[in-house]
């Protein structure tokens, strides 16, 4: 029968070498649970894993090459894993057998103390009782009175004096209370330690400083944490960088544009283990957050709508806008020219964002190079359609948006735009307050794109290619490029923080 190392990582089987011995596991429960416990292997759901009869663990695992019964033996549980990064070397392994030899060999050379014999004086042997025959070779050998006599004699049972006993007493008073306070004073630097480095204990209840590093409240953090560990599967790595961690250090990265290498370092990570657990997070959290952008009904549009705004513009839906993020020039002179935007003279993306009235983000396009025109992201984008607007909506957008009659045609919905000053020397006063009315309310959606930029500050820098498109987007021709994900990511945090809309009361 096929036989399978059953550890983590290991691909040994009988059919390999004939070197290779399998273990069961042992049917002690104590010593039992060791061995499941040294694995540390989980179930693909995260619950935990139960050998069955037929489970082994292969000799590769064993320092000997086999597991030993003594519990003072180091293969009394296998301890050689991929998962564990500070195996010893050979050496020391071999050292760590060395020194349990030692101890057996002066366990064994140690005689017991003999009984003590009962008072006497020193007694003589008989050459003839102990070596009959040799009575001639033998001198007379002596026993040594016992060692409670030897203790009465030399004064060691005797009674301690009151004066000493208190400064004994004393002492070891003295003694205990060092103790403590080293203690003490051990747990407050190790606590120091702990919130001095970058990990989410520094933030722990803290809102303001939870605030600063993840754009979160404390609160918050811990609802999307819990929210989003549910679907991953523990590994190794979580022994050491605990998933909480592992999230904080993404939302610093989109919080702060720290660079990866600052954070490799810092956490003492190799660097391609952090761009590992960044994309890891961004990944996880693009596809399990999506759903905080989404298009609301009717009847919450209505219900949510301030009535300051309700007053100017009583259907109104939404506000619309573009926005643009630098990126690096490309070398390809082709993607050069589709991402070089004459507005920004700078290479850029560009995206197409709407938001509602309260300054909640329900509609974000997809990733376009800077050259292209608003008007022609829009009609591109999807967001002409009726599955988001009703007949006689009002919709909010900049004077460079020229889509009136594309909107009125496909869903007789109404573009509100400010008045042109093309052609005319002055402004009739009608048009100029309705577009003082229009301007103090579709500034909501550039204090939107600010918030956005100004609490995820990786939106603000000049995002690497790498960011923009990576070689995995490329091979999978994926539809979402790595700046889709990380945007949509920063948007859906956004409408978890502060609004920029407030209640009047």
């Amino acid at each position: 029968m096929p036989k399978t190392c059953c550890a983590v990582g290991c691909q040994n089987h009988n059919m390999m070498l004939k070197s290779l011995s399998f273990h069961k596991f042992p049917k002690d429960q104590e010593r039992f649970n060791l061995w499941l416990t040294a694995l540390k292997r989980d179930r693909p759901d995260g619950t935990p894993w139960i050998p069955t009869k037929n489970s082994v663990v292969c000799n590769a695992h064993f320092i000997s090459g086999k597991p030993s019964s003594d519990q003072t033996h180091p293969d009394y549980v296998p301890t050689l894993f991929n998962y564990n990064t500070n195996v010893s070397s050979k050496k020391q392994q071999q050292q760590k057998l060395q020194r349990h030899a030692n101890a057996l060999k002066r366990k064994h050379e140690t005689t017991p103390i003999v009984n003590q014999v009962s008072e006497c004086k020193k007694l003589m042997l008989s050459p003839k009782q102990l070596f009959p025959g040799n009575e001639e070779n033998i001198q007379p050998m002596y026993i040594a009175e016992p060692i409670s006599s030897y203790k009465n004699r030399h004064g060691f049972n005797k009674p301690t004096e009151q004066p000493e006993r208190e400064m004994f007493f004393k002492e070891i008073s003295n003694l205990r209370d060092e103790k403590d306070n080293i203690l003490i004073e051990n747990q407050s630097l190790h606590d120091q330690l702990v919130k001095s480095q970058l990990n989410s204990a520094c933030v722990e209840n803290n809102d303001q400083k939870c605030k600063y590093f993840t754009g979160l409240s404390w609160t918050v953090f811990m609802s999307v944490n819990t929210y989003l560990s549910q679907f991953l599967t523990r590994t190794p790595l979580t022994d050491t960088f605990s998933l909480r961690d592992q999230m904080f250090t993404t939302l610093i990265k989109l919080r702060l544009d720290i660079p990866f290498e600052f954070i490799a370092h810092h956490r003492g990570i190799a660097l391609s283990t952090i761009n590992n657990i960044f994309w890891r997070w961004i990944n996880l959290m693009y596809a399990k957050m999506d759903f905080l952008i989404h298009w609301p009904d009717r009847e919450t549009i209505q219900q949510t709508t301030p009535g300051i705004f309700k007053a100017k513009f009583p259907r109104l839906t939404s506000i619309v806008d573009c926005f643009e993020i630098f990126i690096e020039r490309p070398k390809n002179l082709q993607a050069r020219a589709k991402v070089y935007s004459n507005y920004k003279k700078h290479s850029t993306v560009k995206f197409f964002i709407a938001c509602n009235p309260l300054g909640v983000v329900t509609f974000l396009s997809n990733a376009w190079g800077g050259r292209v025109s608003d008007n022609e992201l829009v009609r591109s984008c999807g967001f002409i359609d009726r599955k988001y607007h009703h007949p006689g909506d009002q919709i909010l957008a900049d004077r460079g948006f020229l889509l009136q009659d594309d909107f009125a045609t496909e869903c007789s919905a109404e573009l509100l735009i400010p008045a042109f000053t093309k052609g005319k020397k002055q402004l009739p006063a009608k048009d100029v307050e309705t577009s003082r009315k229009l301007a103090s309310v579709r500034i909501h959606i550039e204090r939107v794109i600010g918030v956005m930029k100004n609490r995820y500050t990786i939106l603000k820098g000049t995002l690497n290619i790498v960011l923009v498109k990576s070689l995995n987007d490329e091979v999978e021709e994926s539809c979402f490029t790595s700046i889709d994900k990380i945007v949509r990511v920063c948007a859906s945090l956004t409408n978890l923080g502060d609004g920029i809309v407030y209640s009047e009361n």
